[in-house]
């Protein structure tokens, strides 16, 4: 056996051993929590007692709005701004013929990326599935180059629920 060898073997029994005291010699230093100090349950009561004098004139028109209508589930994205400036026309039969999901919309910079059945693609990329190309993409729509016919079919935007 090398001295490099002895070495890392003295290393590791040397830690084994103390693994064995901490684990098996002090077993009660962890088994016991600490208990608050009287200093930190004081400042407690100070904390509660604050929020209940903020909270006991009742709550304010904003939160209760809040309050009533957390529950209730969006109708469409807030988060998402769509102006629809082109109609898409009736091509749900193409589309669904397709099996394209158009989910989603980054824009980073000049980039645009869309999320098509959850992957990203950029304008000009070939769909993984199909062999149909992305062309345009916009917020509310992609458009899709057939492979077959260079047909252009718009895909919009299917928000989730």
């Amino acid at each position: 056996m090398s001295k490099r060898e002895k070495i890392i073997l003295a290393v590791m029994a040397l830690t084994i051993v103390y693994g064995a005291y901490s684990f098996f010699a002090e077993p009660q230093r962890y088994a016991q929590m600490p208990s608050p100090t009287e200093s930190k349950l004081e400042a407690f009561h100070k904390f509660i007692s604050n929020v209940a004098n903020l909270t006991k004139d009742g709550l304010s028109e904003i939160d209760a709005y809040i309050i009533e209508h957390i529950s209730d589930q969006w109708t469409k994205d807030p988060l998402l701004n769509i102006t629809r400036d082109v109609k898409i026309g009736d091509q749900s039969e193409v589309i669904k013929s397709l099996d394209i999901i158009y989910t989603g919309y980054l824009e980073m910079g000049p980039k645009r990326m869309a999320i098509i059945n959850g992957m990203e693609y950029e304008s000009g990329e070939p769909l993984a599935k199909g062999g149909h190309r992305v062309g345009l993409i916009y917020p509310d729509r992609v458009v899709i180059v057939t492979r077959e016919s260079n047909q252009e079919v718009a895909v919009p935007l299917v928000e989730s629920q």
